[in-house]
């Protein structure tokens, strides 16, 4: 990796954490009526009511890592494939979908098809998981991923700071995965550097005893984007090619094909 690029990340990464502070701290300041639930958090081991709106800032970065890859790589353009688009309305369906259920509680059953929606999206924008021969199991598998993340990552946000720190973890074993195959060029790159940032920004509020939560719209955008970034570089990265190869084995027996 050239002094340039080093340069362009480091400098990128320390303006996210920056600007998600200085967003999560303006979201603290004006949302002392917007986003705070109506009923006290039980779930999340409390009785105070705070607000929930966190989780915009990572769109927020989500969005300007993308705009910034053409200012910082102007001889590089984004190409415009089916995958980036998918990611992109994957992502941007998942977060309005949490923003929705933040203000206003929306039903179970409306969530679940806006999941598998999210998971469609990614299966026919190139996203599929390949363990199995037979494209309509990859799909389901898919599918079934992508669904279980999402309601993964909701479900642990029941803590103070917990699910910022693994989805965290997560994002940089991705990171270190396109530092090792040296795709320094990926806009995965500045994007995984973009929501890592309004991570770290967001953790200042949100460490025990937090004063602001994610809410649906952080942990729904996290969870598919998670997800998104869990089939490019850990399902279908060589890398991880015979864990696969015995988990496709173990899984094609028991279910009999």
């Amino acid at each position: 990796m050239t002094k340039y690029l080093i340069l362009i990340y480091s400098g990128y990464f320390i303006c996210s954490i920056f600007l998600s502070f200085l967003l999560n701290a303006l979201f603290l300041r004006f949302s002392r009526t917007l986003g705070i639930r109506d009923s006290p958090e039980l779930v999340r081991w409390a009785t105070t009511q705070k607000p929930a709106v966190g989780g915009i800032s990572f769109y927020v970065l989500f969005l300007l890592s993308i705009a910034c890859y053409t200012v910082f790589f102007q001889y590089r353009l984004i190409p415009l494939d089916k995958k980036l688009l998918g990611l992109i309305g994957s992502v941007t369906l998942a977060f309005v979908m949490g923003l929705a259920d933040d203000a206003y509680n929306t039903k179970p059953l409306l969530k679940f098809a806006v999941q598998i929606a999210c998971g469609f999206i990614l299966c026919e924008t190139g996203f599929a998981i390949h363990l199995f021969e037979n494209e309509t199991l990859n799909q389901a598998l898919t599918i079934f991923w992508v669904v279980g993340i999402m309601n993964s990552i909701n479900m642990l946000d029941n803590m103070d700071a917990i699910t910022a720190s693994i989805s965290t973890v997560i994002l940089l074993e991705a990171l270190v995965s396109l530092y090792v195959t040296r795709n320094f060029y990926s806009v995965h790159v500045i994007v995984i550097l973009g929501v890592v940032g309004a991570l770290g920004g967001f953790l200042f509020f949100n460490w025990h005893p937090s004063k602001l939560y994610m809410g649906d719209t952080g942990s729904q955008f996290l969870g598919i984007l998670l997800a998104a970034i869990g089939i490019e570089y850990f399902w279908n990265s060589p890398d991880y090619g015979n864990n696969l190869i015995f988990s496709k084995r173990i899984i094609v027996t028991a279910l009999g094909f």
